[in-house]
């Protein structure tokens, strides 16, 4: 379960990280599109890889 939760935390800054780089460039759409597209959908994924189930 340790390997889940850093790569899931790898995969968060990275997205946070390319988030700001497009807003710093002043691509505001791109990076709500960003966020809207990685970083919503990857909390359920995130939440169930981290419970304890056999599924």
């Amino acid at each position: 379960m340790k390997i889940t939760k850093i790569y899931i935390g790898i995969l968060y800054i990275v997205t946070i990280v390319c988030s700001l780089l497009f807003i710093i460039e002043e691509h505001y759409n791109i990076a709500i599109l960003l966020i809207l597209g990685n970083a919503i959908p990857g909390y359920p994924l995130a939440k169930s890889l981290l419970e304890k189930n056999g599924n």
